[in-house]
């Protein structure tokens, strides 16, 4: 303790020659220190955090009592290099990447945000700094004169251990001092904080294991599945504590919370760069998309790994969550569309063990249909609408209708499925004009021969009418289409089928597009309808046509219906030149509430 007495005095001693021979360079350092206060002005409970983690405090206690803040760690006391770093800047004995969480030295410079004067004890040696008394012994002014530079007293202390740091704080600087429980998610030592305000103790404990983390704030249990791939993390919520605290569009954290959002109902951290506040991850550092890329694919193979209660629970909550096409998008301009974008790459490569399926599933038929495992959540009627977005999002495979009937046995059928499959291969056959096969018949079990051709609006025999061509169908206008048809789908893939294209209708699939095929050049294309009162007229595309139309393998074109009956025509648009205009158009905002039921008055 002597010898560190002694450095730290001489150190003192330095510092004091420092400024006479600079003075200048204490003046810009005052400065440089107001800026930073500013920046991290909100950040000064996590940096005293992450400055416990990293010398390996288990435990830490905070104690606000009116205009005064004490905080106590149990980790490794300080040597002279910590002292000289906590009184220099940028010149941590961290780095990034390594051990320590922080790397920058500059976090601790955020007590000068909320406090005019600062006692550090340590290894039985204290030391005060006050910004007034070292500018008196400096022969400066106040606002020339860093308040965490030259320590006005050093003295010895009782030697405890681990660290104290006591702040007294500026008027209104309480109100700052927020610390989120989710703080201790992804720390390294630290496992218990217990914040007491003005005599009012809140106590969070976290317990990690391998698949597993476990958040108690006043002994509310929240509680995460946990993948990981070294440094990188992804927690998935699951129970509702803890889908409150990730909320629908999920957390983001660089081991401490970030203000980014993952557009994902998760809590996810990894080693990222960060701007100077600290709070959001600067996207153009490579190091920044690798991670994002990372968790994507940690995302990727639990979406396929159906066989863990973690994987169900992810889609439990997708499918609850928001849509997701919006967030594709963006492009790679947002944290969650770079995570998407990550994830989507992994599945790319790898082999579904299921479906989604056109045609809603009962639980009990989930298992028959798809004997490797399938998310039950993504087969419920009343998320038909998320699924098939997620379908388009993660551009997974899909069930027809028509393969569902080849393959399943009525027998093991549920009654509901039963009856929504055959409902929707009636409608199919009717659209498409043709026949059920023999199949689909076992299935509808409503009609002993075959759906009349005649019956659906489609003349018997086109083959042999005059100016039929090579294709056997008749060359003829795209109004005369229009009139035998009533829906433009139709109409537009006969005329398009004509002309050489090989089209089949999808429309009713909610695919992101109403026709798919091949071009009359032979190569594969989407094909979305829309109808247009005349060639003035706005159409829209909905985030699902959007979000296909980005991502899509194949080529995308719109087949754009102008106008109705004798004077119809048909254009075809390429809608991602970069000279058609386009504007993204927002139509409303929702609030959803959650963890709501610990606030209510029940009323008996």
């Amino acid at each position: 303790m002597t010898r560190l007495i002694d450095d730290v005095s001489s150190l003192r001693a330095q510092l004091i020659r420092e400024h006479a021979q600079a003075p200048g360079l204490f003046r810009e350092m005052a400065q440089v220190e107001n800026l930073l206060a500013e920046t991290y002005r909100s950040r000064v409970l996590y940096e005293l955090l992450q400055n416990s983690d990293d010398a390996g405090s288990t435990v830490v206690k905070v104690d606000v009592a009116g205009q005064s803040l004490s905080w106590t760690n149990d980790g490794r006391p300080f040597d002279a290099a910590d002292i000289e770093a906590l009184c220099r800047s940028a010149s941590s004995t961290k780095r990034r990447g390594g051990a320590s969480i922080g790397y920058r030295g500059i976090g601790f410079k955020a007590v000068a945000a909320v406090a005019s004067r600062v006692k550090v004890r340590s290894a039985g040696v204290a030391l005060h700094f006050d910004r007034i008394a070292a500018a008196n012994e400096l022969g400066s002014s106040p606002d020339e004169t860093p308040l965490l530079r030259v320590p006005a007293i050093v003295e010895t202390s009782p030697d405890g251990l681990g660290s104290e740091f006591t702040l007294h704080l500026n008027e209104g600087a309480v109100d700052q001092l927020i610390l989120d429980p989710i703080a201790l998610l992804f720390l390294r030592n630290v496992v218990s904080v217990q914040l007491t305000r003005n005599g009012r103790t809140e106590t969070i404990d976290c317990t990690r294991h391998p698949g597993r983390v476990e958040l108690r704030v006043d002994g509310r249990m929240a509680s995460f599945h946990r993948i990981a791939d070294g440094d990188i993390e992804v927690l998935i919520p699951a129970d509702p504590q803890a889908e409150s605290m990730a909320g629908r569009r999920g957390r983001f954290c660089c081991f401490l919370p970030l203000d980014d959002e993952l557009s994902l109902p998760v809590i996810a951290s990894g080693p990222v760069l960060t701007d100077p506040s600290r709070t959001h991850a600067t996207l153009a550092d490579l190091d920044t998309q690798r991670v994002l890329s990372s968790i994507g694919a940690l995302v990727g193979q639990l979406l396929v790994d159906v066989k863990e209660d973690a994987s169900q629970q992810l889609w439990e909550l997708l499918v609850q969550g928001e849509d997701l096409r919006g967030v594709v998008l963006e492009g790679s301009g947002s944290i969650g569309a770079r995570v998407l974008t990550g994830a989507k790459a992994w599945l790319n490569t790898a082999e579904w063990p299921f479906s989604f399926s056109e045609v809603p599933l009962e639980e009990s038929d989930v298992q028959n249909v798809f004997p490797n495992g399938a998310p039950i959540a993504l087969y419920r009627e009343s998320v038909a609408s998320a699924a098939r977005s997620l379908r388009t999002v993660f551009g997974a495979p899909t069930l027809r209708a028509g393969d569902l009937a080849a393959t399943a046995d009525p027998s093991r059928l549920s009654d509901a499925t039963r009856t929504r499959l055959a409902r929707r291969l009636v409608e199919s056959a009717r659209v498409e004009g043709r026949s059920l096969t023999a199949a689909e018949q076992a299935i509808v079990g409503k009609s002993p021969g075959p759906v009349p051709v005649t019956a659906l609006g489609q003349p018997a025999d086109s083959s042999t009418a005059p100016g039929a061509g090579a294709t056997g169908h008749v060359a003829e206008s795209f109004s005369g289409a229009i009139a035998r048809w009533r829906a433009a789908e139709i109409a537009v893939m006969e005329h398009l089928n004509q002309r050489g294209w090989k089209l089949t209708d999808v429309s009713r699939q909610n695919v992101g597009y109403d026709l798919d095929g091949l071009a009359v050049d032979g190569h594969p294309v989407h094909v979305e309808v829309k109808k247009v009162e005349s060639k003035d007229s706005r159409f829209a595309l909905t985030n699902n046509e959007m979000s296909v139309m980005v991502g899509a393998s194949s080529r995308y074109l719109l087949a754009i219906v102008i106008g109705d009956g004798p004077s119809a025509q048909l254009a075809i648009l390429d809608p991602l030149l970069d000279q058609v205009p386009r504007e993204r158009v927002c139509r409303r905002w929702e609030w959803e509430y959650t963890d709501w039921s610990r606030f209510v008055e029940l009323v008996s």
